[in-house]
């Protein structure tokens, strides 16, 4: 109990003495015009009367950039709304709003209403651990500029903006767990999402190059990111996406949207369910048709239970579809499961211009990596299974590495 008290008398203690060292920096300054205003530090709504005068010092300066972060070092399972600086947008009229191009806001509160006329310039916009209260889009005025906007941690209905944002390349929406994202952003780049399945419509992006996709689900999600997903990012040229499947879950909705800009895949798989049943992996070889200019494919897979070795003789029995283009491709987390068989066999036979294909039985998806010592058993019946039933009769030695 002293330790925690001690601790707390210390932040205490540094957050007055920051506070002052501001207040004192602010009486010094006599600059009518800032190009830069940054405070990053843990201040709560108790410090309220400071911080709106540093804000209306950054507003009487004309920052054009503005940093507000009040959430450095915090945990995630300590946020604590009700203790949240709710940030004044009231000052942020026409005339002085007009003045900011970037604003970075952090663990403050903000409640944006309809006749919000700032930010006509703003260019790029970062929230972290903000709670929204209200209409997104009145943050976002009519005449937009903004480019770059990231949203995570934040705590929102929903993100969905009415008007067109014909300059925004670059998006992150990270962990709201929103209900809908909607925006039209014909000329986005760079796209980034890590959230629940949720619609999302994007106003079909042309020129968009890469979509890094994570999606939290305990049950099957091919469907999704096979017609969802695939219809939201018809042009990307990279694609990267976390999510899970079933062995379990045979069907799955054809889509006739085709991925033809696709030329990079990278798919990062946890799998359950029981390792006999095949269908639910062997589903990925839809992959094929989905995106014929395909070049390079990375299947980075996790099996979450025990494999079974598989002793039958495996048999490509899927219809063929020869693909063109795909040049090299590398299944990591390969620990002979049946499914994993079939489909290594129906991708090898059916990329007709298939330089390098490389089976590593090390498991490498980011989501979770076991320990080696742990998987060291899967991983020595990965790479016997991938030798004896993938090697044979020589059929793909010349493009097929095991490691």
């Amino acid at each position: 109990m002293r330790s925690s008290n001690a601790m707390l008398g210390r932040q205490k203690t540094s957050k007055t003495r920051f506070v002052r060292r501001i207040n004192s920096i602010l009486q010094q300054l006599q600059s009518a015009s800032l190009n830069k205003f940054v405070v990053k530090f843990a201040l709560r709504k108790r410090h309220t009367a400071h911080i709106d005068r540093w804000v209306n010092f950054s507003v009487a300066s004309r920052t054009k950039h503005l940093v507000l972060d009040l959430c450095p070092g915090m945990k995630v399972s300590s946020i604590d709304t009700d203790d949240m600086y709710t940030f004044p947008l009231h000052l942020f009229d026409a005339s002085s709003g007009s003045c900011v191009k970037s604003l970075r806001l952090g663990f403050v509160y903000l409640m944006p209403l309809p006749d919000l006329c700032g930010f006509a310039n703003l260019k790029k916009l970062s929230l972290h651990m903000v709670t929204i209260t209200g209409e997104f889009s009145c943050l976002v005025p009519v005449c937009a500029v903004l480019e770059w906007l990231s949203i995570t941690r934040c705590r929102m209905a929903g993100l969905s903006i009415a008007q067109e944002l014909s300059q925004l390349h670059y998006l992150c929406v990270q962990f709201c767990f929103l209900l809908k994202l909607e925006i039209r952003a014909p000329n986005l780049v760079t796209f980034m999402f890590n959230d629940h399945a949720i619609p999302i419509m994007l106003g079909e992006p042309l020129k968009i190059s890469e979509a890094t996709i994570g999606l939290f689900s305990s049950s099957d999600c091919f469907n999704y990111v096979f017609t969802d997903l695939v219809n939201a990012l018809s042009h990307v040229q990279s694609l990267s996406i976390n999510f899970k499947i079933n062995t379990e879950v045979l069907g799955f909705v054809k889509n006739p949207t085709r991925l033809t800009n696709l030329r990079l895949m990278i798919l990062k798989i946890d799998i359950s369910g029981w390792p006999e049943t095949t269908g639910g992996i062997l589903r990925l070889a839809y992959i094929l048709k989905l995106a014929p200019f395909l070049e390079e494919l990375v299947l980075h897979m996790y099996y979450l239970n025990l494999a079974i070795p598989v002793l039958q003789t495996i048999e490509d029995t899927s219809p063929p579809h020869p693909h063109s283009h795909l040049k090299t491709i590398r299944m990591t987390g390969f620990y002979g499961l049946h499914g994993q068989l079939e489909l290594a066999l129906y991708l090898l036979r059916n990329a007709t211009s298939l330089k390098c294909m490389v089976i590593d039985p090390v498991v490498r998806n980011s989501s979770y990596i076991p320990p080696l010592v742990v998987a060291e058993k899967q991983i020595y019946q990965g790479r016997i299974t991938a030798r004896t039933k993938l090697w044979r009769n020589n059929e793909f030695r010349g493009v097929l590495e095991i490691l």
